[in-house]
């Protein structure tokens, strides 16, 4: 066979198989030029000059990216092959060798290879431009020019050499099926689905999937704080995943052979044939649709998270450090030099006034509300009990925040960023009772990422004595020691801080301190916040090409395995408004499964993520909630989106004449 002839049946592929070639090249171009982007904001100098932490965080997020990515082209290969296999099988039996095959598949790559590569880079540097004045705007950047994002050869180059890698991929895999396959097994594998379980099969997995399912929501309801949250999530996760697919396997099969037995509801013409239909393609599809169902869940967390994040930005930076400038020192400097330093820094700014505050950082364990010393003995093995606490005096206290708090003997004061801490009536402290104070504020803001409380004692001698009772960890020795006090200095300054800010490094130098900027803080809580965001959406992106790619190829797939028995099912003189009918409801419950599944995954799950939101300071119970609908309303809207575009495929496959 010349390569003319192969070449012209490359081409006549391509327009024939237009239906399944466009949207993998579409897809995958999506996919790659958002690694064009990745690549590129990586090594752009603007970045890399002025938010030094984001490159490294959208190095994670190409990472997280180029792993689906892989997974969804991979996967999308697969339900081409799958159509592809009835054409190979023709090929051979007319006499076409299998090094034919081969080399039409290698054309074809070619050919893919280079329109990919064209959209990707042409469209990622495009959209690109617009992705960097989005990325900047998000940490807040200022002074960008579209001239600060000019084209990178160096990451168009690895973004080609990876798409050459995973096109190769494709390709070795494709050899493997042909290598291992005759014409007769092509012929007959193109309509397989998953073979028929036993029963005892079904109701085992059902049973397993039920079991799983049923830990992980408790895992995910019963568990409490920031660390715990951390620790069970991966565990829930894994859970989840597994038996959503056994119960998919199981459960739906389980409720259609029931309905079956039902002769009043399945012994309609409608339902006759949606029932035994839909069991029909359960039987086939159920991993596909678990994959669905678990990517919707992925996607919806994910925006929910970035949403969430986006919007609590502002309230993070507020509450991370009250003033513009905060000093921290140690007993000896804050005695010694306290004086000294203040007046230098009069000399140098216009402050509002001095906020000094002193106290302690200390672990503890709550036994029924003794808090005792952490130590982390075997006693005290159940993470949830233990947290930190922020000690500080009557004095500290309302000098830092402008109050003024009076305490009796035996007598705190208490608030807390986590609700568990909230509620106490009284503690105990070092062996000594006391009654409880429950502040409504948070005086902790999101200084600290884990569930901790905030104490007020009555003054230096009941600090002092909670210093000798509760323990510091010592790095060096790895022993406990009694917690050491520490002060520190906070103000404002009135006008203009840039003469000020000049004088911090010879003020730094002088006392051997580090002076904390607000403007500072912001611009890394940014970085930080920003780049988080940045691979949620860019998660997003390709979270919805991959859901997107494996809907239609599977609307396309079934299409082409019903459109026989649906011109059957018209000649032999059922009503084509009836036989509409019926497959409109196959394919709305197999649509409708996968999200209904996702949206009650993210229900229960609701609590260990707002927890986990904790980890950036947000614990705005109705930003999270708010945020959350809104991305699920959004992404049911897509997806119905997706459903019409793919049903109108399904149909257009299905009402083609032979």
């Amino acid at each position: 066979m010349t390569l003319s002839l192969i070449w012209k049946l490359v081409i006549r592929n391509f327009r024939s198989l237009s239906k399944i070639m466009l949207p993998f090249i579409l897809a995958a171009s999506v996919m790659f030029g958002l690694e064009y982007i990745m690549l590129s904001l990586m090594s752009n100098d603007y970045i890399q000059k002025r938010h030094r932490n984001l490159p490294q965080l959208i190095g994670y997020a190409n990472v997280l990216a180029s792993i689906l990515t892989v997974v969804f082209v991979v996967y999308a290969n697969r339900f081409v092959m799958k159509q592809r296999k009835k054409e190979f099988a023709l090929n051979t039996i007319l006499g076409m060798e299998k090094k034919h095959l081969r080399l039409i598949l290698a054309f074809e790559a070619v050919i893919q290879y280079v329109l990919i590569s064209l959209i990707s880079i042409t469209g990622g540097y495009l959209f690109g431009n617009l992705v960097f004045m989005i990325l900047n705007r998000l940490v807040e950047g200022t002074g960008i020019k579209l001239m600060d994002y000019p084209f990178d050869m160096r990451a168009a180059s690895i973004m080609l050499g990876l798409l050459f890698l995973l096109m190769l991929l494709i390709f070795m895999i494709n050899n493997v099926i042909l290598t291992y396959s005759n014409p007769l097994q092509l012929m007959k594998s193109q309509k397989a689905g998953e073979k028929k379980r036993r029963r005892w099969v079904i109701i085992t997995l059902f049973v397993l999937g039920i079991i799983g399912l049923g830990t992980a929501y408790y895992v995910a309801l019963t568990t409490v704080g920031v660390v715990s949250s951390l620790q069970n999530t991966f565990f829930a996760v894994l859970l989840v995943t597994i038996s959503t697919y056994l119960l998919f396997m199981s459960l739906i099969i389980l409720v259609l052979q029931y309905l079956q037995k039902i002769s009043s509801i399945y012994y309609r013409p409608q339902n006759f044939i949606s029932i035994s239909g839909l069991l029909s393609r359960m039987r086939a599809n159920a991993v596909g649709l678990a994959s669905i169902a678990i990517l919707c869940t992925f996607l919806i967390v994910t925006l929910g998270m970035t949403l969430t994040a986006y919007r609590g930005i502002e309230t993070q930076i507020e509450s991370g450090q009250k003033q513009d400038y905060d000093i921290s020192l140690t007993r000896k400097q804050a005695e010694n030099q306290m004086k000294y330093l203040k007046r230098d820094i009069k000399q140098y700014a216009k402050v509002d006034y001095f906020r000094e505050m002193h106290g302690l950082f200390i672990g503890m364990y709550n036994r029924g509300g003794n808090f005792e010393p952490l130590e982390m003995k075997p006693s005290q093995k159940n993470i949830k009990n233990s947290f930190y606490s922020v000690v500080t005096t009557v004095q500290g206290h309302n000098s830092n925040n402008g109050e003024h708090l009076k305490l009796k003997d035996n007598e705190i004061a208490t608030s807390s960023n986590a609700d568990r801490f909230s509620h106490f009536k009284e503690i105990t402290l070092a062996n000594e009772k006391y009654e409880v104070i429950n502040m409504d504020k948070n005086y902790l803001g999101s200084s600290i990422a884990i569930d901790a409380m905030y104490i007020v004692v009555k003054d230096d001698a009941e600090l002092n004595r909670l210093a000798q009772s509760y323990k510091d960890l010592d790095l060096e020795t790895r022993d406990y020691v009694p917690a050491s006090i520490s002060y520190s200095l906070s103000f404002n300054v009135k006008g203009d801080s840039s003469h000020f800010e000049k004088m911090i490094p010879k003020i730094e130098k002088k006392y051997d301190i580090e002076v904390s900027n607000k403007k500072d803080i912001s611009k890394e809580m940014y970085e930080v916040n920003g780049g988080l965001i940045f691979i949620g959406i860019v998660v997003s992106i390709i979270l919805l090409a991959g859901m997107f790619l494996i809907l239609y190829y599977k609307q396309i797939s079934e299409g082409y395995e019903d459109k026989e028995n649906y011109q059957i099912m018209k000649k032999v003189g059922l009503p084509e408004s009836l036989i509409k009918t019926s497959i409109n409801k196959q394919i709305f419950w197999i649509f409708a499964l996968p999200i209904l599944t996702a949206i009650i995954h993210t229900a229960f799950a609701s609590k260990i993520i707002y927890q986990l939101m904790g980890i950036l300071g947000i614990r705005d119970v109705s930003l999270f909630l708010t945020s959350y609908l809104s991305v699920a309303v959004s992404i049911m809207l897509v997806y119905g989106l997706m459903y019409w575009i793919t049903s109108r495929a399904y149909f257009a496959i299905i009402n083609e004449e032979h």
